[in-house]
């Protein structure tokens, strides 16, 4: 029993001390990303977590945007994810499912569907229809999940990339059935709606591409007036520019149709994650709170405590310019010590105040966790989607007037389908 509880302690002390990658490991390989430099920001990725479930996603996702056909670590991690998936129930959001990984990572329902969807296109590429098929079975049950019938996580962008898995395995009909689910769930989309009845052959192309430089997470204390659980809510904030694209392909264009957004996975991987871990999260940091108080209300005793000082002592020489003036009869000397008297506890007050200011905006920058909120990064904020009538030669994105230089990858699957990236978050 006395070894089993020291285990356990050595257990949380390994976890503690894991090595997670922060908001500023990413600033490189984000930069290049924002530039469509997909070579430069693989290179650039994290050398944290790289074998954990966040890098080999993040790794995988860049990789096949590259053109880059290598899945192995991704398969096995799909394989893990299988093991290792657990559905569960609570107050708010009723049922979820969710994955807890080695590396205490609480993978998200968006991620984890994502992870087969995507491991399904690279067995596509690589001519492994029928794993492909199995993939987008699975990806489509997870999303289905009649055991969740509140709280089913179920998104029109996911239903448009596992539709788009569906076509390039050349199953026609399955893809329809992923249109149709994507438009119920967005029925103002007319061109979801069209998708859904329309006629696909291997002399067309689908089109689909990510755009968007991803959402990044930010303090939000306004969302909850809880002292505790109210500082620790964080909202993601997303910049894309959600640009009008057109492919260009010799004479011929193909406009394509912006279909928005993937927020809603974040906002729910935050809502989630908050339910797995609550009371764990809030007791570490209550920790953080405190140690933060602590720290902030001691310096900030001693910056109030030398004000007080200073101001006295300001405010003493004042009073003896008063006695020296009354003494002498010298009434400019009497006004100059008032003057002093109240310069001293004006300054006193502003110095206080500041001492103030300065210990609250400390305490918020210890408080934020924004920049070490673990997530998949890199995913697209919102997609273009189009069908070319015949096969596409050269195309290339074009956002009026300019002709874009990024390269949308070689068509793959039975019935022919593209992907591409676009930052759209400046001009080239």
């Amino acid at each position: 029993m006395r070894l089993s509880f020291y285990s356990f302690i050595l257990l949380l002390l390994c976890i503690q001390c894991t090595s997670i990658a922060k908001r500023q490991e990413y600033e490189d390989s984000l930069r290049a990303y924002k530039k469509a430099n997909l070579e430069k920001a693989i290179d650039f990725l994290p050398t944290e977590e790289r074998k954990g479930f966040i890098g080999i996603l993040e790794r995988a996702h860049l990789g096949f945007l590259k053109g880059e056909t290598n899945y192995k670590a991704l398969e096995k991690l799909a394989e893990e994810s299988k093991e290792r998936l657990r559905f569960s129930a609570s107050r708010s959001l009723k049922s979820f499912f969710y994955m807890e990984t080695e590396e205490g990572y609480y993978a998200s329902e968006a991620e984890i569907i994502y992870l087969h969807i995507l491991l399904g296109l690279y067995y596509v590429r690589a001519g492994e229809y029928e794993k492909g098929k199995i993939q987008a079975r699975y990806a489509g049950n997870l999303l289905s999940g009649e055991w969740s019938a509140e709280g089913q996580f179920d998104d029109p962008t996911l239903r448009l990339l596992l539709a788009s898995l569906w076509l390039s395995t050349g199953s026609i009909e399955e893809a329809k059935v992923d249109f149709r689910k994507a438009n119920q769930l967005k029925p103002q989309s007319g061109v979801l709606r069209t998708m859904a009845n329309e006629r696909f052959s291997e002399k067309e192309e689908f089109i689909l591409i990510f755009g968007g430089p991803g959402a990044e997470p930010e303090m939000d204390p306004s969302v909850n007036l809880n002292f505790i659980r109210g500082l620790r809510n964080l909202k993601f904030r997303q910049t894309g520019k959600q640009s009008a694209l057109t492919i260009v392909d010799g004479g011929n264009k193909t406009p394509l149709v912006l279909e928005k957004d993937t927020l809603r996975w974040y906002e729910r991987h935050l809502t989630r994650d908050n339910e797995i871990s609550e009371l764990i999260q809030d007791s570490k940091y209550f920790q953080l709170v405190s140690a933060s108080a602590l720290k902030e209300g001691t310096k900030g005793t001693v910056k109030i405590t030398g004000a007080v000082l200073a101001s006295a002592t300001i405010v003493a020489l004042g009073a003896g310019l008063v006695y020296l003036g009354a003494e002498a009869n010298s009434g400019d000397l009497t006004a100059l010590g008032v003057i002093i008297i109240v310069s001293g506890f004006k300054l006193g007050a502003d110095w206080v105040a500041t001492s103030y200011d300065d210990a609250r905006r400390n305490m918020r920058k210890d408080l934020d966790i924004s920049d070490e909120y673990r997530y998949v990064r890199f995913f697209p904020e919102y997609v273009w989607m189009g069908k070319s009538k015949s096969v596409l030669v050269s195309p290339k994105l074009q956002m009026h007037p300019d002709t874009l230089p990024y390269t949308l990858s070689p068509p793959m699957g039975k019935v022919k389908v593209r992907f591409g990236f676009f930052p759209d978050n400046q001009r080239p």
